[in-house]
């Protein structure tokens, strides 16, 4: 058996160091994936034993790892009652969650509610899937309706307890075109207050 077969963390730290602009943030807990009764051999395992939690394009987007770092921890997403297991949140208030029987059927593939229709949407992806494609320049790609011009230097302004509040919402008719809205750095807490309502969920093939 190959050393990437017993431990994904090399194979992962390598996508990571190739993503753009992605920073592992310190942090870690062998005893939060044990307790979660999961092995490195798997990519959220690994990520919760080795991080803290990934940013990516200057922090657009958080993805959770394990405890002592400066995001919650995966752990304390999953005591959610609801069924979901968080597993990442953009600056949008955009959620993406494992389903573990509230979304869909229970299967735990990923679902994201999307600030722009206050949905959960199916993304069809196992959480590894889902990984390899937010480190890849595929998130360019997802989230490319939802960004506006000067978007990676705003972002990267933002300390990671913050977001953008957006005026018209992107719900709204009137907020489709991000690049017309107002923005106000505030706390994740009251974009959360906004954005993370159990929400309905649908099955989709991704965004973009």
């Amino acid at each position: 058996m190959t050393k990437l077969s017993q431990d994904a963390w090399p194979e992962l730290s390598g996508l990571i160091a190739a993503a753009p602009a992605a920073q592992v943030l310190e942090g870690g807990s062998a005893a939060d994936r044990a307790h979660l009764g999961l092995t490195e051999r798997s990519y959220l395992g690994a990520l919760i034993a080795h991080t803290g939690g990934i940013t990516v394009d200057h922090g657009w987007l958080r993805l959770l790892g394990g405890a002592g770092g400066r995001l919650p921890s995966v752990l304390d997403a999953h005591t959610d009652s609801s069924g979901r297991c968080v597993v990442g949140f953009d600056v949008l208030g955009g959620v993406f969650a494992l389903d573990g029987g509230s979304l869909g059927v229970g299967d735990g593939r990923v679902y994201y509610f999307a600030p722009d229709s206050l949905r959960w949407e199916g993304l069809d992806l196992t959480h590894s899937e889902f990984l390899t494609a937010m480190l890849t320049d595929a998130i360019g790609h997802f989230y490319g309706s939802l960004r506006w011009d000067g978007w990676a230097a705003d972002v990267a302004a933002l300390a990671l307890d913050r977001g953008f509040s957006m005026y018209p919402p992107l719900w709204s008719a009137k907020g489709k075109d991000p690049n017309a809205s107002d923005r106000r750095d505030v706390p994740m807490t009251e974009v959360a207050r906004d954005h993370w309502p159990a929400g309905t969920s649908e099955r989709s093939d991704g965004r973009g």
